[in-house]
């Protein structure tokens, strides 16, 4: 979460690949999130943050995930807007789930209909 904290505040973007405001790890937060609500059979982000806890930790990983997109929104949205933001947002996901299949035996699924939303 530090390294979306690091980007808040900052009032000058440099350029649009280094100043992502920490896009790429809240992508992998929503990654992992959703292989593990995915695997407990509630995919939906949202309901599955809200869902009893469990020794496997969906529960824990989809708050986690959700809070640090809201910490991504709240700095990225002040300094570049909400459009720049979800387009960063979107790109550092593709990107990220683009590298999970790279890898073998990677178990990423597809967001919810409609695109990237947590």
């Amino acid at each position: 979460m530090l390294v979306v904290l690091a980007g808040c505040g900052d009032s000058h973007v440099p350029d649009d690949e280094s100043a992502d405001f920490g896009a790429s790890v809240v992508a992998r937060y929503v990654i992992v999130a959703q292989q593990k609500c995915n695997t407990a059979g509630t995919p939906d982000l949202y309901e599955c943050a809200e869902a009893p806890s469990s020794a496997t930790g969906e529960r824990l990983a989809a708050r986690t995930a959700l809070d640090v997109y809201q910490i991504f929104q709240r700095c990225c949205y002040e300094t570049a807007g909400a459009g720049k933001c979800e387009a960063l947002m979107e790109t550092a996901y593709l990107k990220a789930k683009a590298q999970e299949f790279r890898h073998p035996g990677a178990d990423v699924k597809e967001p919810p209909e409609g695109g990237f939303s947590p």
